[in-house]
Order: C-alpha cells, then sequence, then structure tokens
C-alpha cells in the first residue's frame, strides 16, 4: 500500500512522525486489508490486535528516537554526552571536571616562613602541599607556594576532594604539615567558593557559546575568557589602567591587573603570557614563564580576597506551627547565596535566596526586612564592593533570623 512520505531530510531540517500518527497510520492501513467490509478490527490496549499494533509502533518510534537523537548531534547546540565532547574538541574547549572548595585559612607565624603550595599541580588530586585539616578530617592544600613574615596571613587553601565541602568556621585547626615558625591556623571567613560537581552538558554548551567568540575580541577581554576556560578557574576579572597616573585601584599606568579564583598558577601565567608576555602585570603571585627565545618573563596576578557578609531578617509566619526548621533555612541561604568578584551586596538577592530557602525547608511564612553587613553592626541594604579583588562569603554563623508568629 503507498502512502504519502513525510519523513525524511528537507530543508527545515529531519522531519519524522510521532508514535500517534504511527500507530493511527498502521491501524488504519489494517482496517483497509482485512476489515473492508465496515466491520472494523477491536484495537483496544486489552485485545490481541491492540496490543500487537501498539508494540510494532512503539518499535518505530524508538528507530526514530534514535534517528532523531543521530541528527542532533551533529548540532553542537543539541548533542549532550559523550558525543558533545568529541563535537566541542573541534572548538578546543574540553568539559571541565569538578572543582575545589576554596577556602582562606588564617596562618599564624612567629618567624619568616616559607609554605609549599600547590602552584602548577592546583588540579592535580595526588598532589600536596602544606596541608592542614579541619574537625571532619577533610585535608586542605595551600594553593600558591608563600613567604610569610610573623603574625597572622589569610592565605588560599583548596580542599584535598573535588565537589561540594563546606566547612564551618573555625574548625579547621589542625596543622597536618609541621613547619617550624607556623603556631597556629584557623578559618575565620566562609568559603570564597564551594567545589561542584562535572560540568553539565547545559554549562558545557553555554561555555562554548561564550568560547567560539573570544577570536574577535580585544588582547585583554581574549585574555578574560581564555583563563574563565581554564580547569578550575571559577571566577576571573580583569582590569587596565589606561592614564597616565595610579588610578583609583591602585593599578600603575599602563599596568594590567588580574584576579583569579581558582585554577593552577602555571596553567594562568601562560595564559596571560600568551596574550601579554606578562608586561606591566600586577599582582602578588609571581609565576616565572620561559619564553621560546630563552627570555624568562615574570607574569603576577592577584588571588581573589573574601569579605565576609552578615545577613538577618523577619520571617513572618502565615501559618501556625509547631517547630520550624530555621538551620535548614540557613544552611541554605549560605550554601546558594554567592556573589562574583567584585560585586556589590544588596538586599533583593539574599531576599529571594531567603524566600527559596522557606520553601526547601516546608514554608509556611516569608522573609521580611532583610538587611546586611560588612561588620555585625551597622545594617544597611546596600554594600558597594571597595576592591576588584574582593568577593562577598556568606556563613551560617553570620546568618540571623527573627521568627515572627502568626498574630
Amino acid at each position: 500500500m503507498a502512502d504519502e512520505i513525510t519523513e525524511g531530510l528537507g530543508e527545515n531540517g529531519l522531519s519524522l512522525k510521532d508514535y500517534n500518527t504511527l500507530l493511527a497510520e498502521l491501524q488504519n492501513a489494517l482496517n483497509s486489508i482485512y476489515a473492508n467490509d465496515g466491520d472494523f478490527i477491536n484495537f483496544n490496549s486489552e485485545t490481541p490486535d491492540g496490543q500487537l499494533t501498539n508494540i510494532i509502533t512503539q518499535i518505530g518510534s524508538d528507530i526514530r528516537e534514535l534517528a532523531q537523537e543521530i541528527y542532533n548531534s551533529f548540532d553542537p547546540d543539541k548533542c549532550s554526552g559523550v558525543v558533545q565532547d568529541s563535537r566541542y574538541a573541534l572548538n578546543y574547549i574540553t568539559r571541565n571536571g569538578g572543582t575545589f572548595t576554596i577556602q582562606n585559612i588564617d596562618v599564624i607565624v612567629n618567624q619568616t616562613v616559607t609554605l609549599q603550595g600547590l602552584d602548577g599541580n592546583y588540579n592535580d588530586v595526588n598532589a600536596t602541599s602544606y596541608t592542614v585539616s579541619d574537625n571532619a578530617g577533610n585535608l586542605w592544600y595551600l594553593i600558591d607556594t608563600t613567604t610569610i613574615q610573623p603574625g597572622t596571613s589569610s592565605l588560599p587553601f583548596r580542599a584535598k576532594n573535588m565537589g561540594l565541602v563546606q566547612p564551618t568556621i573555625g574548625t579547621i585547626t589542625t596543622q597536618v604539615t609541621t613547619v617550624l615558625g607556623v603556631t597556629s591556623v584557623i578559618n575565620s571567613v566562609a568559603p570564597t567558593s564551594l567545589g561542584t560537581e562535572q560540568e553539565t552538558d547545559a554549562q558545557f554548551r553555554v561555555r562554548r557559546s561564550r568560547s567560539t567568540e573570544r577570536k574577535g575580541q580585544n588582547n585583554i577581554d581574549s585574555m578574560l575568557s581564555q583563563i574563565l576556560d581554564l580547569e578550575g578557574v571559577s571566577d576571573a576579572v580583569t582590569w587596565v589602567n589606561t592614564g597616565q597616573e595610579t588610578d583609583m585601584t591602585g593599578t600603575l599606568p599602563g599596568q594590567v591587573w588580574i584576579i583569579v579564583e581558582g585554577g593552577a598558577n602555571s596553567d594562568i601565567a601562560e595564559t596571560i603570557y600568551a596574550n601579554s608576555c606578562g608586561h606591566l602585570t600586577r599582582g602578588a603571585v609571581n609565576v616565572k614563564v620561559p619564553a621560546i627565545s630563552g627570555q624568562v618573563f615574570d607574569v603576577n596576578f592577584d588571588r581573589a580576597t573574601p569579605v565576609p557578609l552578615y545577613l538577618k531578617f523577619d520571617f513572618q509566619l502565615f501559618v501556625k506551627q509547631d517547630a520550624t526548621n530555621l538551620s535548614g533555612i540557613s544552611s541554605y541561604i549560605a550554601e546558594n547565596l554567592t556573589y562574583k568578584l567584585n560585586e556589590s551586596a544588596e538586599t533583593s538577592k539574599p531576599t529571594c535566596v531567603a524566600k527559596d530557602a522557606i520553601e526547601a525547608n516546608g514554608g509556611g511564612g516569608y522573609a521580611l526586612n532583610m538587611r546586611i553587613s560588612a561588620n555585625g553592626t551597622d545594617w544597611v541594604d546596600y554594600i558597594p564592593c571597595a576592591s576588584l579583588s574582593n568577593k562577598f562569603v556568606v556563613d551560617i554563623t553570620r546568618i540571623t533570623i527573627n521568627m515572627i508568629e502568626m498574630s
């Protein structure tokens, strides 16, 4: 029996029949052959004919779904999984693995001390450096090799394991690596950024779309895009002083200031070198990059500086409740309220996160009168970010919730 062909590749792409269309066509065809006298076949689901036609239709539908998947796999905006990995390799980008939690830790010393960091081995899960531990047994590795003077220095560490590791303030106090001159360690601020699992298909798709635009940018924008694509990098900003005098950020004339969160020193330095040779770069982290000519270039950049942010708000109940999980609401906010480098803080963002936190912990009320503070004393609704290298961080111990019972 000839049937009108409506499937195949055309100017609008691949056209395929859906399940219901296939089933209707099959049942109509069988009726035309075996029931041309008008006594139609019973195709109810409990009948043998109904079950047989549904099984045949499902086979046809499955084959078409497979064909659609194969067709979609050639489109970089629709492919997924291992096919996405192979397609995006054509753009010279690979899927990011999980990221590490980054935590600034106060290291107190009574003499000049040099502490070994991960440096170029930031992404190596088997690498070692100066190591401390929290009370749950999680290990923390110093990111950058650093020489510090007597007193207290806040240094960035990363968790040993990838993924979400969320320490409580004041719990990282054990020195796993013993170094003469180091008297104590403690985490006095919340993590700068929380670790994540491997990059999802959707996240990978967005990053590819950004990366294909990089060649049309100037050197500084291109460098920022490339740094953001590096393995382990969670955030970065760049600043160029185009004036003739030192500007308000402390950057010298013609100097480039790069701040990076996460990533290996060597990867970051090589990316900066590839775009600027490291000329007139500013920062506390210094990496020497050898050129093919034999000349060695000094590349400098900075790491993120965490700034504690305090929150307080009223939780107005609109139903009577025997118990409310305030700690669960605080934990949700601490985990989900995150800021970018140089992002100012205002009350609308934490109010939205508090709303989601309340819903995730049973609902029954709403957040009112959200206030924020940089010191826990002066409460306002807006705090500008004081420096490009600063990043507001939120911790459960700095969240105050005042529950108001239903009247």
